[in-house]
């Protein structure tokens, strides 16, 4: 792993609303479960259905398992919290995971419903982009449903280029070049990142 991402790994970070407002930035950790279960269960299923390309109630016990396992196939996972009246609450998370062999990052969030439209998905898109380019990543890319016109919207104005994904017609792919030359070297190499069938496309 490049000797900057060591940085990137061990750092709290803090992004903003629109009004300005703190939404401070964590990895998870297995003392995490519980809360990012109820964060989950407390989406509308509009929004679950979004973020995890299909419906469910909440994560499965082997997905939890692995959302809160730091590190473990280069994946890793964020919560972004905010304190309403000295009390911290949840309201984000996101997922990226790293291809040594291609140098693609991939990922995914969600916002909670209550926090749409206040620019926390803007502003956490920018920055998995800044920890992508921390860790080495040549590309940057997520999936999304094809109905879902809010994140891709986001990616398009994030600079993402948007085509149907190769192997789900229900799905586009969106993905941005972080390192032109890098990308030129590789070319076709690159590929989407090996899933494990639980957690597919980092669910």
């Amino acid at each position: 792993m490049p000797t900057q991402a060591a940085a990137v790994l061990a750092a709290s970070n803090v992004i903003r609303t629109r009004r300005g407002e703190e939404v401070r930035l964590r990895f998870v950790t297995p003392d995490d479960a519980e809360v990012l279960q109820a964060y989950v269960r407390s989406l509308s299923p509009r929004s679950r259905n979004r973020r995890f390309l299909g419906a469910l109630s909440e994560l499965p016990k082997p997905v939890l398992d692995d959302f809160v396992a730091l590190g473990r196939n280069d994946r890793y996972s964020l919560i972004g919290t905010m304190d309403h009246d000295g009390v911290e609450s949840m309201v984000a998370e996101a997922r990226y995971a790293l291809d040594r062999n291609t140098g693609r990052v991939e990922f995914g969030l969600s916002v909670h419903d209550r926090w749409h439209g206040h620019g926390i998905g803007p502003a956490l898109i920018a920055h998995l982009e800044g920890r992508a380019r921390a860790l080495g990543g040549v590309t940057l890319s997520g999936d999304a449903l094809r109905t879902n016109d809010v994140m891709i919207a986001l990616a398009r104005k994030a600079g993402f280029a948007i085509q149907p994904h190769a192997d789900d017609w229900t799905l586009v792919r969106f993905e941005k070049v972080l390192s032109q030359a890098l990308a030129h070297s590789t070319g076709a190499d690159l590929h989407v990142i090996h899933n494990d069938p639980q957690i597919a496309r980092l669910r």
